[in-house]
């Protein structure tokens, strides 16, 4: 799994704990809905982290095959 993906995870991760923590706010669930936020943040920290790491890969490897495919047509 490349830096990429595991960013793109980690950030979708924080965005429902997030949602999460909007609708048990109000609910008076406040404990979970502040340790919810705490993690979302945090995740999605470690999201922007990797993704900006990871800036420069390339986004999935080629295979040689399909290379030759390519040229064929």
């Amino acid at each position: 799994m490349t830096d990429g993906k595991l960013a793109l995870i980690f950030f979708e991760i924080g965005l429902v704990l997030t949602l999460v923590s909007c609708v048990l706010g109000p609910f008076g669930i406040d404990e979970w809905a502040i340790a919810c936020a705490v993690t979302a943040g945090f995740l999605g920290f470690l999201g922007i982290f990797l993704g900006i790491s990871s800036w420069n890969e390339p986004d999935e490897p080629i295979d040689a095959a399909e290379t030759e495919e390519d040229k064929a047509e």
